[in-house]
């Protein structure tokens, strides 16, 4: 195979717009590789007030949160539960909530040991609505009834003559699913906002506890390759890949061989420049009285030359040049045949 100049640029131009091509192909195509995440946080609080029996030392009639407390003396709690989520996505969706309370009644000083453990509806199952937002809150006001609760675990240590160390927990239940807006993609949302209430038939003191069960929480998830134009674009870059490997091979080969795809004129120009110094142009050439012997390549020609160190005379010709070395009675010749060298217009 032949190449000139001009197709030697060629070669190099569609190079460069097959790569420019894969890389626009491989983009698109492979674009589901891309990692997503979604994410929420929780912030949740509970905001109550202690009411009190009427009694001979306090003034006020009730005490706000985070105190100690005479549990005798309690009469009943109102609490507000605040339930707020973040996200990092618009969502939408549907969240459920209902409050609860559960007594539970254990061992004194006993981890796992528990005698009694009951649990009550205070509401019905409610929903809250999230429409395209990025962060949702639910709340919930409750009067905690403390005396009831008392009195049950009174009557249960009364009839069996017990010790425990018992509460009422009050809480909110937050359960559903959302969807992210631009995705469907889903979040399981499940959460509680809870009170943790000392009972107790002494005149003890007692701590609130609150619990948020804060969390957070992510889903990651892989664009999935639905869109069949990407698929497209996935063939589309093996097969530009594959005539990318093709072109740059023939260019390497070029490369390596690049003094056979001269044209004629310009094999010639290229010996002539890189041997200048040793090659003397001649206008015409008798060989007559000479013993000629044909050389298959110029750089067999060099190594006669190497060897006589005699130089290297050169005829030009429109179909044939001669590059020859006479020495003694002997006349060593190489010559290039126009017919045998792809001129600039030819191509293979």
């Amino acid at each position: 195979m032949r190449m000139n100049r001009i197709k030697k640029r060629r070669l190099i131009v569609i190079l460069i717009l097959l790569f420019m091509l894969g890389v626009g192909l491989f983009s698109f195509g492979f674009k589901e590789c891309d990692q997503i995440i979604y994410a929420y946080t929780e912030n949740n609080n509970v905001d109550y007030k202690v009411y009190l029996k009427p009694n001979n030392f306090f003034d006020m009639p009730y005490l706000e949160k985070d105190k100690t407390y005479i549990t005798s003396l309690i009469n009943y709690i109102d609490a507000d539960f605040a339930y707020k989520i973040n996200f990092n996505e618009q969502v939408s969706g549907n969240l459920k909530y209902k409050m609860y309370a559960q007594v539970k009644a254990d061992k004194v000083n006993n981890d796992v040991g528990n005698y009694l453990t009951k649990e009550y509806s205070l509401t019905d199952e409610l929903t809250s609505t999230i429409n395209s937002n990025y962060s949702h809150e639910i709340k919930s006001k409750q009067k905690i009834e403390y005396n009831k609760y008392n009195d049950l675990l009174n009557s249960f240590i009364k009839e069996y003559s017990i010790q425990t160390d018992a509460t009422v927990r009050v809480y909110m239940k937050v359960f559903g699913k959302v969807k992210v807006d631009n995705t469907e993609e889903e979040m399981n949302i499940n959460s509680e906002v809870s009170l943790i209430i000392p009972l107790s038939k002494l005149a003890v003191e007692g701590k609130i506890e609150t619990q948020s069960n804060n969390k957070q929480d992510e889903i990651v998830r892989k664009v999935q390759d639905l869109d069949p134009y990407r698929k497209l674009a996935k063939v589309g870059f093996v097969v530009v890949v594959a005539a990318f490997v093709y072109y740059l091979f023939k260019y390497v080969v070029f490369l390596v061989n690049r003094n056979k795809y001269l044209s004629y004129t310009d094999k010639i120009k290229k010996i002539n420049t890189d041997y200048e110094e040793i090659i003397t142009k001649v206008k015409s050439l008798n060989v007559k009285k000479f013993a000629v012997i044909d050389v298959e390549s110029f750089e067999d020609l060099i190594s006669v030359y190497k060897s006589v160190r005699e130089p290297i005379n050169f005829l030009y010709e429109a179909k044939e040049s001669k590059y020859f070395i006479i020495k003694e009675t002997t006349c060593y010749m190489y010559t290039i045949y126009k017919e045998e060298v792809v001129d600039d217009d030819e191509e293979n």
